[in-house]
């Protein structure tokens, strides 16, 4: 499947552009202007896990949990070792009681990523 952004010819670097751009607004607290960025990246690229993931970090920024869930979920349906949104995911079942959010954290914890150490440390705080 041919995507959008390859149609129009974006290269790799322009994308990772366009993220530094929705990561910026986010860090400035823009949250809804990081969402029309992703978004529209989704529209670029559909297949991209790791926008997923970080559309449904911003949505649990917000409140907005089953949107943000939703959108861990497809970032792991394309990606099974999606480690963001393995470990946000974990943690916002583990916030309302489902403890089947360990699982997504415990697989974080095992395997090396820039949140392992995060998800190791959400382990032993569910755990105890």
């Amino acid at each position: 499947m041919t995507t959008l952004a390859q149609e129009f010819g974006f290269t790799a670097d322009q994308a990772q552009a366009i993220t530094a751009k929705a990561f910026d607004l986010l860090e400035a607290g823009d949250l809804d202007g990081a969402i029309v960025i992703f978004d529209g990246l989704l529209v670029l690229n559909p297949e991209d896990a790791s926008i997923h993931a970080a559309l449904g970090s911003v949505l649990h920024e917000q409140g907005k949990l089953a949107e943000a869930e939703a959108a861990y979920d497809t970032a792991l349906q394309l990606d099974p070792n999606a480690p963001l949104a393995r470990v946000n995911r974990g943690e916002l079942r583990c916030k309302r009681g489902d403890r089947a959010g360990l699982d997504d954290l415990s697989v974080a914890a095992a395997n090396p990523s820039a949140v392992q150490a995060r998800a190791r440390a959400l382990v032993r705080r569910f755990t105890q």
